[in-house]
């Protein structure tokens, strides 16, 4: 397991529970296994996912070669730009935010982004992590709002069918046939 990361309550037990869960139940306890995912520069995404064995909790990966994420998948990761942003006191920012890691962590979400900046013409990307974002707040302080929880389901629904096959060129593939 992860150096602190707690079990969650899902029953992903093998990589095979990713690649084979049919029902809504099936797909929900994946999403609710997923830790973190994040993309790389070239759209790929990878997925990592708490799996419970009989005699502890291991974290697996999903990582495509070249297979990229549908643009849904990619929508869903960027609609999380506006709440980054909101919390990072840059909301003039939002068309230059690229998000690319959502880690879900015990204390909420933490979100990692690139920003890019033009100083003197210049393109310089920073990167910049929030703190953890509370899901839920237990003494009335901040926490992600409604629209933010409702795109992090969309984002681990996307996820979830990334892991079982449903990549771009698929999308294209059907699109094209």
């Amino acid at each position: 397991m992860a150096r602190g990361r707690k079990p969650n309550n899902s029953k992903v037990t093998n990589i095979k529970d990713v690649k084979e869960a049919k029902t809504l139940d099936e797909c929900r306890d994946l999403a609710d296994a997923i830790t973190k995912i994040s993309m790389s520069d070239k759209d790929i995404p990878e997925i990592y996912y708490n799996v419970e064995t009989s005699r502890s909790v291991n974290e697996i990966s999903v990582k495509g070669k070249k297979e990229r994420a549908t643009d849904d998948f990619l929508r869903a990761m960027q609609a999380l730009a506006t709440v980054f942003c909101e919390i990072c006191e840059i909301g003039d920012k939002v068309d230059e935010t690229l998000i690319h890691t959502v880690n879900f962590c015990k204390n909420g979400v933490i979100l990692s982004a690139k920003v890019e900046l033009t100083e003197n013409g210049i393109p310089q990307p920073l990167c910049i992590n929030t703190p953890a974002i509370p899901l839920e707040s237990k003494t009335g302080g901040y926490e992600m709002p409604q629209y933010a929880k409702d795109q992090l389901n969309e984002l681990k629904k996307q996820a979830v069918l990334y892991s079982q096959g449903n990549v771009r060129d698929k999308q294209l593939n059907f699109a094209l046939g």
